[in-house]
């Protein structure tokens, strides 16, 4: 049973503004949000729910209480609207899978930037914002801030999981990310049949097979809940 009495220690940073006020260009290029937004929508003028005061997920850490996941979202997102330049010198030749040259050429949605080869992270070309709140992405899918206004990655929607926010699983409920190998995180809800809640709460990975091997807390779509995983991340 959790204690009613948790000592939350609040991941505080710099606000920037939910999305500086920015309506994001709705374009081939974007993953385009629903009007009615999902049980996360950032709250304004209209007086609903106040987003998350911070550039990363709106995660807390509650001392004392091993069972509190360290990372869950009690509060929708807001996100940066400022992004960092694309690095100046590319890896990579013209003629390898590039789209663009320039941050200047990737005018096709929010914050355009330019990235000729991404491996693992996506195709080679503009990089565009998806969202800067959780509303502006489709129903039930939360919206992944970048690091920092500085930092040059995209805001994203993340694939559907079955929460947005801790509210969506029940009283005393939390909505925590779930993470593979690559790409975004999914969020689920934490079930009575969890058998771990942290990645802390897992043994170290096994070595030795050639690839990477993280040892994470994951839930499982087919066991529906959470339990301790290792993931063989080699490339493709």
């Amino acid at each position: 049973m959790r204690h009613p009495r948790r000592a939350a220690v609040v991941l505080l940073l710099l606000v920037v503004g939910c999305g500086g006020g920015k309506t994001i260009p709705r374009s081939s290029s974007d993953a385009g949000g629903t009007e009615g937004g999902s049980s996360g929508d950032a709250g304004g003028a209209d007086g609903g729910l106040s987003c998350a005061p911070a550039f990363v997920e709106a995660g807390t850490r509650e001392a004392g209480y091993a069972e509190v996941p360290v990372y869950h979202r009690a509060t929708p997102a807001c996100c940066p609207s400022e992004r960092g330049p694309a690095p100046l010198t590319q890896p990579y030749p013209s003629g390898v899978a590039d789209g663009c040259s320039s941050d200047s050429q990737c005018t096709g949605g929010a914050d355009g930037r330019c990235f000729p080869f991404r491996g693992l992270v996506g195709p080679g070309g503009c990089s565009y914002d998806q969202c800067f709140t959780d509303s502006d992405c489709p129903s039930g899918t939360p919206c992944l801030c970048r690091s920092s206004a500085s930092d040059n990655s995209a805001n994203v929607c993340v694939p559907k999981g079955n929460c947005v926010l801790d509210s969506d699983c029940g009283p005393h409920g939390y909505c925590s990310p779930s993470q593979g190998c690559y790409g975004p995180p999914s969020y689920y809800c934490h079930t009575a049949s969890d058998t771990c809640i942290n990645d802390v709460d897992c043994a170290p990975a096994d070595a030795g097979t050639g690839c990477p091997v993280i040892a994470t807390c994951s839930y499982g779509p087919q066991a529906q809940r959470w339990a301790c995983t290792q993931q063989v991340c080699c490339l493709p």
